[in-house]
């Protein structure tokens, strides 16, 4: 199979692709996004004999991790043709895609699965879940308070106080991504396709926001976010308003939320049933750009070394070493110097001393996006057995896992983008 960036010619292919796994060309987002959000040089194609045999979207995002702005391609719409399945293309063509945004500087990429047990092996993490909530209108009522003001957006002109909520929404959050003016005005318009946007204010001004569709009697939230609890009891009042039209609101909200401490009885089963929801997954294509540069506490000095195992993208397999000095983390791929160390003990008999530091564990590709991502943090991994330690030394054992917790603690994760 050859395997190339799509161009304009290929746009037929690569909508009929689509057409066959997804939303069909009279949906309205399928028109919208082919309209307004594709372009052909961001779908990377697969051929067998001059034909379309898979495809995949890289949609473009720029991401804050651990302090950091991060360009990443997020990876949507995995299609394969189906003469064409059951040969492993959409692994080959995964790959590439990891190849490829390696190349263009882009460390980790993303994706929402449909199916997270394809894509495990492949080196992917959660670095998301969140809570799935599911209530009455009637239930939701006592929970919520009256706004001072609500409105529904119509277009794309109040995108500046959605944004000012977003980033207080946000603040203090990892994992998400950084929206301007463009972006805003692009998700508003794809939401109001078949959808909603209610906007409601506290006594300073805009307090939350949610983007909601209705269909068989349900309230369905895509995105919820809110400057203030306030905020979000004017969120729950405008759901709970429904009573009557619906019979069911949805909504997610992040993993780490405990408002229920706060209701009443702290019975939460009595108002909302809760389910984790698996969101996003997470891979590195290139663990040193990822970790070259994170921030830490300026008082932290120490080295974490490690040995990466990654079946799927075999070029980083090798020992890692993370310094940090000043503030920040260094990191390196120490292959050439710790083999060239090992030879020259084996001949010489000599100890050269910890320069060039031992691997203290060993870590598989899926774990390290996990880590990277601050979805957990190493004495987490070493409780649910996810490194396999390369030391028997019990003290040194608690050294690593308390430095590795200082320099990449885990972090309050949350995105919603959904294409």
């Amino acid at each position: 199979m050859k395997i190339r960036k799509a161009s304009a010619s290929d746009t037929e292919d690569v909508k009929a692709l689509w057409a066959y796994c997804f939303e069909k060309p009279t949906d309205p987002f399928f028109q919208w996004y082919f309209k307004d959000l594709y372009t052909p040089e961001t779908v990377l194609l697969g051929e067998e004999n001059g034909q379309a045999a898979c495809d995949l979207h890289r949609r473009p995002y720029t991401m804050s991790v651990r302090g950091r702005r991060f360009d990443t391609d997020y990876i949507v719409g995995v299609a394969t043709h189906p003469a064409a399945r059951g040969r492993g293309y959409a692994s080959s063509l995964l790959r590439s895609a990891f190849h490829l945004a390696a190349r263009e500087g882009k460390p980790f990429v993303t994706l929402m699965p449909s199916a997270a047990s394809y894509y495990l092996p492949m080196g992917f993490g959660f670095f998301v879940h969140q809570w799935e909530r599911k209530s009455s209108p009637e239930h939701l009522a006592p929970l919520g308070k009256k706004p001072v003001f609500c409105r529904v957006l119509t277009d794309g002109e109040g995108w500046q106080e959605l944004a000012r909520v977003y980033d207080a929404y946000t603040r203090g959050r990892n994992g998400f991504t950084l929206r301007n003016e463009k972006s805003w005005k692009s998700h508003i318009h794809g939401q109001l396709l078949d959808g909603f946007i209610a906007l409601v204010y506290d006594e300073k001004g805009p307090a939350g926001y949610m983007f909601y569709s209705l269909a068989d009697r349900r309230l369905i939230v895509t995105e919820m976010a809110f400057a203030s609890e306030k905020g979000r009891q004017g969120l729950y009042a405008f759901m709970a308003g429904h009573r009557g039209s619906v019979d069911e609101c949805i909504w997610y909200e992040p993993l780490d939320d405990r408002s229920f401490r706060y209701w009443e009885d702290g019975a939460e089963h009595t108002y909302i049933r809760n389910r984790s929801f698996p969101y996003m997954l997470a891979r590195l294509t290139d663990p040193v750009t990822a970790f070259d540069g994170l921030p830490c506490k300026a008082h932290i000095h120490g080295t974490v070394a490690f040995q990466l195992v990654d079946s799927f993208l075999p070029e980083n397999n090798g020992i890692y070493v993370l310094r940090a000095e000043d503030g920040k983390i260094s990191a390196l791929k120490e292959d050439v110097f710790y083999s060239l160390k090992c030879h020259i003990e084996d001949i010489s008999g000599v100890r050269l001393g910890e320069d060039i530091p031992e691997p203290s564990f060993c870590i598989g590709a899926g774990s390290l996006a996990e880590l990277f991502m601050g979805a957990a943090d190493l004495p987490e991994l070493d409780r649910l057995e996810k490194i396999s330690w390369l030391t028997a030394d019990e003290a040194e054992k608690d050294q690593v896992l308390s430095l590795a917790a200082s320099l990449l603690p885990a972090e309050k994760n949350w995105i919603n983008e959904w294409f």
